[in-house]
This record gives C-alpha cells, structure tokens and sequence, in this order.
C-alpha cells in the first residue's frame, strides 16, 4: 500500500445528515428490487435470469467478445464465488459465523497481545491471503444492514455471533472491521461492456471469498470471534472510507490511491482488540467535481451529472449522507440488457489508469487549492510501484500486485 502518511488524514471522511440517515435494509437493494419486479417473490439473484438469457442471445448471434468461449471464462472465473460464498449471504455456506475447522482448544484461548502487534498480524495475514489493501476501522452499527431478506441484524449485548429463526445477532464487543481489497485486471476492465470486464469482475469476487474465509478463520485460532462478509452484513463502502482504503467517487464506488475504483471489497467482523487506521484525503471530492467522464460513459444514465446532495434519487438509495446518488435500478437493467455486467465507469475514470495529458480536455473545469489530485495520486503510484510512468503526460502502464500468498 501507498504509506497513508503520504496522504492528509480526514477527519469527517463521511457528512451524515442526523435525523435523516438510518440503516439500510438489504431488500430496497436494486438486485431484490429488480428480482421482485421480475419474478413476483423476494430474492437477490431472480434478475439474472433476464441477463443470461440475452447472454445466450447475442452468443448464438456471434458478436465478438461475447462468443461461448469468452462466457465460458467468466463462469469458471466465478465458480469458487458461487462456492463460497455467492456474492455474499450472511451465515451462508463457507461464510459461516462460527469455526469452520479450527479447534475448540484454539477459538477458546484468545492469544494475549498488544493491539499493535495484533494488528500488524491480521494485516500480514490478509495480504498472505490474497488482499491488495487491507485497513482496520471500529464496526459503527449504522453500517450495519437493519435486515437482510427476510431477516433483521440485531446488535445485542451478550453471546456470539449467531443467527436464530427470526434475526442476525451480533454482539457489541464484535466492534471492529477489517477491511480489504482486491485489484482487478485493469486490461479486462477497459474491455466493458463486452464479456472479459465481467470475467475480471468474476475473478475479483472469487478472490473476495478465499480471502474473506481464510482471515476469519485465522482470527478464530487466534481464540477470538470473527464474521467474514462479502457483500452482506454491513455496507463495505462506508466501512473502507473509515479504514483508510479510499474515498467515494461520483460513480459511487470506493476511490483507492493504489489501483482507483478498480477494486472489489470485503470485510471480516471481529471482537479482536485492534488499532484503528485513518481515514484519508487524496482529493476525490474535488477532481469528481470536475471531471464527468463516468457520468458521460454510463450507458444506462444511472451517474448523476450534478452536485453532491443528502437527497437520494430512488428507492434503493438511503438518504442522509453527502454524496452523489446512483440509479442502481437503472445500472441494473442494463446489465440484464447487456447480457454481462458492466464496468464502463471503472474503465474510464481517470484513477484507474493514472494521469496522461489528455485528461486535462476532459475536465469541465479545474478548479484547485492544491494542484491536480490525479498528477499528484499518480506520482505516488509511481513511486511506489503501482505504475509505470516512462514519460509524463503519456498513458501509464499499471503494474499488477505481486502477491505473496493466494
């Protein structure tokens, strides 16, 4: 990672309107909303139906990049997500709450360590494990869902993690969240809409389940508690601001320094006694002020062109956070249209790739204090390996992460 000392820390990374603001609930999600207007029943995978069809559709018509051959890819891409995981249900398969293997004499003997050391373990762990970033925050409850499908996540005082007829239970001294990313191939991404940007994305929520499960079940032979969590549980976006990972971009996705949006995240639940990191300020605020290329490359429109507002645009937004709001509905059908999800804003923002000098017409405006995020983010990565910049102002190269472990 980018040393986090090279950035400004922040310290209100997220503006919350009280009063406004409060929990989530899986079901006003667009992949329920959108399976319930498609299939009359509550589920989150009923709209794929629509998109596999027309996957079929324009594979026996023969249209380049979306041939059986390129389908075949993505699917084995996604085998071990569908395995472990599928995409993220709490309790749900490999996802469980409780130890998976490891022994009664291990999970019942928590190792007493500072919270330093503790934390460099689980940091080396998850990096071991097949994380590109990996940060550590305090599990606030707002970020918690209020209810899963038919399920609500309740925070209670005493016991274990655990999950009864009618609820979710997650105790209070669960209260921290490690929070990790994954790069995804920047070439396969820039292929979007076509079938190689889903396979990249396919291969991205596969690592987030290896990665997930492994470092839970870590922390479990460590003696204390831990919840792995792909999609489900707790909203990972709000969750990786706090841990330092990166900053909310128009498109409505994490912005990291070291790879963009370009990233799929995860995150484990633990009652592990660890050190906070902090949230950063790299600038994303500011270049998405003036910069519109997601919004002006979505193909469904679902990018907001204008300010940041407390106000969401649809049902499957939450209102009361400062941001800009995203037509998930929308994002959705176009998917199900396409035949294969789409990336286009990953592709085209500016942070995916690094800064190159056409960039500057692309721009509405540039206003800043403190010269352009982009040039100064790319240096960093520059600096630290993440690219390859042989002369400025020419489109960098991205260095794929050389991974240690999984």
């Amino acid at each position: 990672m980018i040393p986090r000392k090279e950035m400004k820390k922040s310290e209100s990374p997220i503006d919350i309107k009280e009063g406004v603001y409060e929990r989530f609930p899986v079901t006003r999600q667009a992949f329920v909303t959108v399976s319930f207007q498609d299939a009359g029943e509550i589920g989150y995978n009923h709209w794929m139906n629509k998109m596999m069809e027309n996957m079929v559709r324009r594979m026996m018509s023969g249209e380049e990049g979306r041939r059986q051959e390129d389908n075949a890819l993505d699917l084995g891409a996604n085998a071990l997500n569908l395995l472990i995981g599928e995409y993220g249900f709490p309790n749900f398969q490999f996802l469980k709450w409780s130890p998976l293997f490891v022994p009664d004499m291990l999970a019942n003997h928590p190792v007493n360590m500072p919270s330093n050391e503790l934390s460099n373990m689980v940091k080396k762990a998850a990096v071991l494990y097949g994380a590109d970033l990996v940060g550590i925050a305090s599990l606030d409850p707002k970020w918690v869902y209020s209810k899963d499908l038919f399920k609500s996540f309740e925070i209670v005082d005493e016991g274990s993690p655990q999950e009864t007829e009618d609820a979710f239970l997650i105790p209070r001294k669960v209260n921290k969240a490690i929070v990790m990313a994954v790069a995804m191939d920047d070439e396969m991404i820039e292929t979007s809409p076509l079938v190689d940007a889903s396979t990249a994305t396919s291969l991205g929520y596969s690592r987030m389940g290896i990665t997930a499960v492994s470092l839970a079940e870590y922390i479990r032979g460590l003696g204390y508690q831990a919840i792995p969590c792909m999609n489900d549980t707790a909203l990972s976006i709000p969750l990786a601001v706090e841990a330092g990972l990166g900053q909310l971009g128009r498109l409505g996705l994490l912005i990291t320094p070291e790879f963009g949006p370009n990233v799929r995240l995860m995150k484990v639940l633990t009652d592990m006694p660890l050190e906070n990191d902090h949230a950063i300020d790299f600038g994303i605020p500011e270049f998405c002020d003036n910069c519109h290329l997601c919004a002006e490359h979505c193909p469904s429109s679902a990018i907001s062109f204008g300010e940041q507002s407390y106000d969401g645009i649809c049902d499957n937004n939450n209102s009361g956070i400062k941001k800009w709001y995203i037509s998930a509905e929308k994002c959705l059908r176009l998917w199900q249209t396409n035949g294969a999800s789409c990336a286009n804003c990953i592709a085209v923002c500016p942070f995916t790739r690094g800064f190159e000098s056409m960039q500057c017409f692309e721009c509405k405006k540039c206003e800043t204090k403190t010269g352009c995020e982009l040039q100064v983010n790319t240096h960093l990565r520059a600096k630290y390996g993440y690219l390859d910049v042989d002369t400025w102002g020419n489109k960098p190269k991205v260095l794929k992460p050389r991974r240690r472990g999984l």
